[in-house]
């Protein structure tokens, strides 16, 4: 029997992998009707075995990718050919007319996703778009009144370690940490050596939103450290401003809510608070505006050992729910001396973050 022509699956065995698809994606299908998807259906008991099945046919039949979700031996990364040009350069003027309005210094911290960083474990002919490229683009639009924070080097020089999560395109505590290192400076700081944190494993059983978007979860789930101060903590009181009124916070850590709700990602309050007015016991007079995403999650705890006071807004969370971020601020009567904006690639190449973060 003649072997199959290197680089090709039998034609057999492809031919299986269809059959067994086409026969799946029926029974899925239908039973999508009675039971939840994402990562609820990808650790259901009854479901799971099915979805495992289907995906090991569609990788089979010589995909690389579930949905947009790119499967790698490690890892799981997210899918995307390019960038919306039109909306780098939005978020490039909303961070300018930022600094212009405010006239306080303005810092850019923009994160690369996990394809950023690891976007070489993927086969050479997948298409992927260039972080490295876009984040050069966003970073020559900036006007002078905007101090760019650079983040790639420093992540790649760790990328060995455990700086992302596998199956989230988010960074991890510690990957956090190797850029507050370099960005605390940039802020007139010097920074805290690793020694002085207390690392807590929050939870071992993360599976994150690519696990959601793709239902794949053959790959290890991913650890949520915590990292605290191992001094006296600073924090002083932390409050969440919303459309409603404020609600006094017992903590940025919300370990309770997260066990609950039985997702790890909850346990920072910056995840599910649209804007955290965060006022510490340190004496200086320091107070920063901070607009991020899930990536300001792990940086915060570092961020609030320097800082009298951190207002944490999520922008693109304060537009979902129909916040006007800005009105809310207000309601502290803070003086802001800096405003950081802390992002990844993927949230400063979406459309909507111009919108929402523009003054």
């Amino acid at each position: 029997m003649d072997k199959p022509e290197k680089g090709k699956r039998p034609r057999l065995k492809t031919l299986h992998a269809a059959v067994i698809l086409a026969g799946l994606t029926g029974i899925l299908a239908a039973g999508s009707l009675f039971t939840v998807s994402g990562k609820g259906a990808a650790r259901n008991p009854v479901w799971r075995p099915l979805l495992h099945a289907r995906d090991s046919a569609v990788l089979q039949l010589g995909r690389d990718s579930l949905g947009n979700v790119y499967v790698t031996e490690n890892r799981l990364l997210p899918y995307r050919e390019r960038f919306d040009d039109a909306a780098v350069t939005a978020s490039a003027e909303a961070v300018n007319a930022l600094a212009e309005e405010s006239g306080i210094p303005v810092y850019l911290v923009a994160v690369p996703t996990s394809a950023g960083i690891y976007g070489d474990q993927l086969p050479e002919y997948a298409p992927l778009a260039n972080e490295h490229t876009m984040l050069r683009t966003l970073s020559s639009q900036l006007s002078e009144n905007v101090v760019w924070i650079e983040a790639e080097s420093w992540l790649s020089t760790e990328r060995e370690q455990y700086i992302y999560y596998r199956t989230d395109p988010c960074w991890t505590g510690y990957g956090a940490f190797c850029v507050y290192r370099t960005a605390i400076r940039k802020l007139g700081f010097n920074p805290l050596g690793y020694d002085h944190f207390i690392v807590y494993h929050f939870s071992g059983d993360y599976y994150g939103r690519l696990v959601q978007e793709s239902g794949y979860d053959s790959v290890q789930p991913d650890l949520v450290d915590l990292y605290r101060y191992d001094a006296e903590q600073p924090l002083k009181s932390v409050l969440s401003l919303r459309g409603d009124g404020e609600e006094q916070l017992g903590a940025f850590f919300r370990e309770e809510e997260a066990e609950k709700r039985n997702d790890p990602a909850l346990v920072f309050a910056s995840n599910s608070e649209p804007v955290l007015y965060m006022e510490t016991e340190n004496q200086n007079s320091r107070e920063l505006l901070l607009l991020t995403d899930s990536f300001g999650g792990s940086m915060i705890p570092l961020l609030l050992q320097h800082y009298h006071s951190v207002t944490a807004v999520n922008p693109e969370l304060a537009r979902k729910q129909k916040l006007d971020w800005r009105s809310l601020t207000e309601q502290t009567g803070v003086q802001y001396t800096q405003i950081l904006v802390l992002c990844g690639a993927d949230t400063l190449s979406t459309p909507g973050f111009a919108e929402a973060a523009a003054p």
